[in-house]
């Protein structure tokens, strides 16, 4: 299947990749801190993301999530309520069209002995895991989750966010 242009919001858009990738996300607050992969990228420089990644066919949210926490940041989570929904249109590395990608955002925890680590099978670009505080918000990836910490992601009556581009 050929990629296809697909306008959003008033913007036109370059090619799509001729998929929609659900990604599954862990939101773990401990204290006031929220529990991040990090991550240094050679053009986009030092930021964070949350734990999650590619459902596999035939694997449940959840699933996918205790599987990508346990590859990323070495934790056996417990997958809580879905807080938020958001579309993300991400540009591939070394391509033209873009990924759109639906992050499904779970409130989720770790054991209470849980330190950071990294998992047995970490992200590309990821150096660490860590906690931060809602002072280093501005370097979490995608832009959404920047507005979502500091309110401490709590659900309100939108749990749809919306398209981000990223």
């Amino acid at each position: 299947m050929e990629p296809r242009a697909i306008p959003t919001q008033n913007h036109p858009s370059p090619e799509f990749r001729p998929f929609i990738r659900p990604t599954p996300r862990a939101f773990i607050l401990r204290g006031g801190m929220l529990l991040v992969q990090e991550k240094l990228h050679p053009e986009k420089g030092l930021y964070y993301t949350l734990p999650g990644g590619r459902q596999d066919p035939g694997e449940t949210l959840p699933e996918c999530l205790k599987r990508e926490c346990r590859e990323e940041v070495g934790a056996d989570v417990t997958v809580g309520s879905l807080l938020h929904v958001a579309e993300v249109y991400r540009f591939k590395a070394g391509s033209a069209d873009r990924q759109h990608r639906i992050d499904f955002v779970f409130a989720c925890s770790v054991p209470e002995d849980y330190t950071p680590v990294l998992g047995s099978h970490p992200d590309p670009h990821q150096t660490g895991t860590r906690w931060i505080t809602a002072e280093n918000s501005q370097q979490l990836r995608p832009a959404y989750v920047t507005k979502l910490f500091p309110q401490g992601c709590t659900r309100g009556p939108e749990v749809y966010l919306g398209p981000e581009n990223d």
